[in-house]
Order: C-alpha cells, then sequence, then structure tokens
C-alpha cells in the first residue's frame, strides 16, 4: 500500500482478527504498520507479546517508544548505499562485474513486543 500511516496496519489488525484463525504473532511489512496493528489487538482486549507477538521492519526511532516496545527488523541502510553507489560505478567505468543479487544482512532488534505462544487460543 501507499498508506504510511498506522491505520493500514490498524485496518489489517482487524481484518486479521475477523478472519477467525488462531494466531500467536504477526509481523508487519513495517514498523509503522505494525504500530496500527497493534493498537486493533489492544482494542479487541489482546496483550502484546501475551496473547500476539508483534514483529515490524525498517526500526524506526518511534519502535523504541511504542509500549510495548516494538521487535524489529533493521536494514544496514548505509551499508546498501555504499554498495548501491559502488555497483552504479562500477557499471558505468566497465570494471565490475554484473551481479544479479546483492544480499545484505539485517539484524533482528528484540525487544518487548514479541514473546514465547501462550496455550490458549483466544483470538
Amino acid at each position: 500500500g501507499t498508506d504510511y500511516t498506522p491505520e493500514l496496519g490498524y485496518v489489517y489488525g482487524k481484518a486479521l482478527m475477523a478472519r477467525g484463525v488462531p494466531f500467536t504473532a504477526m509481523v508487519a511489512y513495517n514498523d509503522i504498520s505494525a504500530i496500527g496493528a497493534m493498537r486493533a489487538f489492544q482494542e479487541k482486549g489482546l496483550r502484546t507479546p501475551e496473547d500476539v507477538s508483534i514483529v515490524g521492519f525498517d526500526d524506526i526511532s518511534i519502535a523504541s517508544f511504542s509500549i510495548p516496545a516494538l521487535t524489529t527488523v533493521r536494514q544496514p541502510l548505509e551499508e546498501m548505499g555504499r554498495i548501491a553507489a559502488q555497483t552504479l560505478l562500477d557499471r558505468i567505468d566497465e570494471t565490475g562485474l554484473y551481479v544479479e543479487e546483492i544480499a545484505v544482512e539485517p539484524t533482528l532488534i528484540a525487544r518487548r513486543s514479541t514473546g514465547p505462544p501462550q496455550k490458549s487460543e483466544r483470538h
């Protein structure tokens, strides 16, 4: 989607609960949507992480200030930028080999929004 507000995650969190399929965790495509989904779960009486673990992606600054603090995946943006710039320069100079895919390793930032699943499946 193009909605970069918590509303997007809020709507999808509500839709996930409406399916009636038990779940214990959710991974959102970014931290903003994870925070929105967390709000939808809280309104329904679900506790994070006791009932539902939530993981975001990007490690934006507000992630550590959400309640509970959001577990997230941090991308090595500076390293990605350096690789992209060097790859572009190598392609322009025709000095480097063409590499179709370059993998970079993200980092899991474990905070308080994740935990082991509980035995009861009440969602």
